[in-house]
C-alpha cells in the first residue's frame, strides 16, 4: 500500500507545471517571491515594488531558493508545497504506526494524501501545506517531548509556523496545551520544557518581525497585525466574510449569512475531506485512550475556532486533517484486526457511508461538466476514480486491486481537471498578457482580480487600474498595452485591438494606442 503514497507524491510533482498559476493568493505569492528573487531583499516582501505584508516570509524564502535552483517557473514556486505534502505524509505514517498501532499510520497517510483539499494544496504555491506540516510536527513534539532536544524541535517548528502564516499557530498550540496540560504533565512533560519550546519559537520568529517593524513601523503593524490577523478573524476581509452577506439587510441575506457562518466548514470537511469525512464519527466518540483524545481535541479546536471566525476560507480548516486522518487510520487498523465491530462504530459508519456517497456524487458531477472534459478528456477518469477510491478506503476489506485502480484513476482525473480548467479559464488570458513586448507595461483594466498571476508571467511589467481616463493617459505616455473585459473601452477610436480571446464565457481584449505598433 505504501507505494500508492509515493505515487501520490510523483503525481503531485508531475502536476506542478501541468497548469498555470490559478489561485488568487498563488498569483500574489509567486509574484512576491519573484520580486524577492530579483531584488535580493529577503527582509521586506514587495509586490509591484511596494511592501507586501499579507503574510510572513517563510514561503517566499522557500520559493526564492527554489527559483535560484530551478528557474522562474511554476514548478519552482510550487515545489515547496509538494515537498511539505511529502513530509506530512511521512510524518503521519511514521507517528501513526509508532503510537496508534501498526497500519494506523499507513492508512492515515493514504487518507490524508488523497483528500481533495490535500490534492489541491499540494499543487499550489500558497502557505497552507507548509503551515500544516509545521503544526503537525509541533503537535507531535508536544506529545512526545521529554528531553531538551524535543522541546527545541517543537519550538523551532512552532516558530517557523509563525513565520509562515502569522501568530495564529501559536494561539492554536497554546490552547491545545492548556486543554491537555493535565494529561501531558501526567505523561512526564515538565513546565520548564514548555518554556524552553516557547523561547525557541520566539527566537526563531522574532528576528524577522522585529527587523521589519523597525524598518517600516506602523505600516507593518497596521497591515499585518491589525488588518491581516485581528480584523480578518472579525470579518474584515470583505471578499471572504459572512458579514458582507448579512449587511445586505434583507431576511434572505441574513438567513444565508448565518447558514454560511455556521455550516461552511461542515461542507468543507465533507467535500474537501473525502474519504476522511466518512470517519468523522471518530471526532465525537468517547475515547479512553489519551492520544486519541488529544487528537480529537486538536481537530475540534481548529474546527471550532475557525467556525467562530467571520472570515471563511476552505484552507483554514486544513490543520485538522492530519489529526482526523490519524484517528481514521487507527479505526481502520482496529476494525481489520477484530472479528466483529462494536455497534456504535457501525452506526457512525452508516452515517459516514451516506456522506461519502453524496460527496462522491458531487465530485463526479463536477468531473462531468461538459466544457471541462471536452478540453481535457482525461478528467472523465475523475468521475470513476473518486467513488472507487472512496469505496476502497471506506471498506478496507475491498480487494487491493480496487484501491490501486481507484487511486490511479483519481490521480489521472485530477491532472485532467487541473489542465482542463487552465485551458478553459486561464490559458487564453495568459497568452494575451504575454503578447506585448517585455519592455512594455501591461495594464489590467476592469479585469477580475483572480488574475494576479499575470504579474508573475509579465515579470514585473504589470499594473492594475480601475479608472478609464488614467489608463488611457498612462497608455499614451508610456506606450503601455491594456488588457480589459470592457468592450466599449477597447473599441475607443484612439485604441486598436491587438488580440482578443474568450475564457469562461467572457471576452478579453488586448489593446494598444494607435501610434504603437502591435
Amino acid at each position: 500500500m505504501r507505494w500508492l503514497l509515493w505515487l501520490c507524491v510523483i503525481a503531485a510533482l508531475i502536476d506542478l507545471q501541468a497548469f498555470g498559476l490559478t489561485d488568487l493568493d498563488e498569483g500574489f505569492y509567486a509574484s512576491v517571491a519573484w520580486e524577492m528573487h530579483q531584488s535580493g531583499d529577503w527582509r521586506t516582501p514587495t509586490l509591484g515594488g511596494a511592501p507586501w505584508f499579507e503574510k510572513p516570509p517563510l514561503l517566499y524564502w522557500l520559493m526564492t531558493l527554489s527559483m535560484r535552483l530551478l528557474g522562474e517557473t511554476e514548478f519552482a514556486v510550487r515545489l515547496p508545497s509538494a515537498l511539505m505534502y511529502t513530509l506530512t505524509i511521512l510524518l503521519i505514517m511514521w507517528w501513526g504506526n509508532r503510537r496508534l498501532g501498526q497500519g494506523s499510520g499507513d492508512w492515515g497517510a493514504l487518507l490524508f494524501a488523497l483528500s481533495p483539499l490535500s490534492l489541491i494544496l499540494a499543487r499550489l504555491a500558497i502557505t497552507d501545506m507548509t503551515l500544516v506540516f509545521l503544526l503537525t510536527l509541533t503537535l507531535i513534539a508536544l506529545w512526545e517531548t521529554r528531553g531538551w532536544l524535543g522541546s527545541l524541535l517543537g519550538g523551532v517548528a512552532l516558530g517557523l509556523s509563525i513565520l509562515t502564516k502569522g501568530p495564529f499557530g501559536l494561539s492554536l498550540i497554546g490552547l491545545l496545551y492548556l486543554w491537555n496540560a493535565k494529561t501531558l504533565h501526567a505523561r512526564g512533560l515538565r513546565f520548564r520544557k514548555v518554556i524552553l519550546a516557547l523561547i525557541a519559537a520566539l527566537l526563531t520568529a522574532a528576528p524577522w518581525y522585529v527587523g521589519v517593524y523597525l524598518q517600516h513601523g506602523s505600516a507593518f503593524f497596521n497591515e499585518f497585525v491589525v488588518k491581516q490577523n485581528l480584523l480578518r478573524f472579525a470579518g474584515g476581509d470583505t471578499a471572504h466574510s459572512v458579514v458582507s452577506i448579512v449587511q445586505r439587510g434583507d431576511g434572505w441575506s441574513i438567513l444565508v449569512g448565518v447558514a454560511v457562518y455556521l455550516l461552511f466548514y461542515v461542507v468543507v470537511l465533507w467535500l474537501g475531506g473525502l474519504p476522511i469525512a466518512g470517519y468523522a464519527g471518530a471526532l465525537w466518540r468517547r475515547e479512553d485512550d489519551a492520544l486519541r483524545c488529544y487528537l480529537q481535541r486538536w481537530a475540534w479546536l481548529v474546527f471550532g475556532l475557525f467556525t467562530l471566525s467571520f472570515t471563511k476560507l476552505p484552507a483554514y480548516l486544513f490543520p485538522m486533517f492530519p489529526a482526523l486522518a490519524l484517528l481514521a487510520g487507527a479505526q481502520i487498523a482496529q476494525v481489520r484486526l477484530q472479528a466483529s465491530v462494536p455497534a456504535r462504530v457501525w452506526v457512525g459508519r452508516r452515517l459516514g457511508a451516506f456522506a461519502l456517497v453524496m460527496g462522491a456524487s458531487v465530485w463526479g458531477a463536477l468531473a462531468l461538466y461538459a466544457p471541462l472534459w471536452q478540453v481535457a478528456p482525461w478528467v472523465i477518469a475523475l468521475a470513476f476514480g473518486v467513488p472507487t477510491t472512496v469505496f476502497a478506503l471506506y471498506k478496507p476489506a475491498a480487494p487491493p486491486w480496487m484501491r490501486t485502480l481507484g487511486v490511479i484513476a483519481l490521480l489521472i482525473g485530477w491532472n485532467g481537471a487541473l489542465t482542463g480548467y487552465d485551458r478553459l479559464a486561464l490559458e487564453p488570458v495568459r497568452e494575451l498578457a504575454l503578447k506585448p513586448p517585455p519592455y512594455r507595461t501591461l495594464i489590467a483594466y476592469r479585469v477580475n482580480p483572480g488574475y494576479p498571476s499575470l504579474h508573475f508571467y509579465r515579470k514585473g511589467q504589470y499594473r492594475t487600474s480601475g479608472d478609464a481616463d488614467a489608463t488611457l493617459q498612462q497608455m499614451f505616455q508610456s506606450g503601455a498595452y491594456c488588457l480589459t473585459t470592457d468592450a466599449p473601452f477597447a473599441q475607443r477610436p484612439e485604441l486598436f485591438i491587438v488580440a482578443e480571446s474568450r475564457a469562461l464565457g467572457r471576452r478579453f481584449y488586448l489593446t494598444a494606442p494607435k501610434y504603437t505598433a502591435p
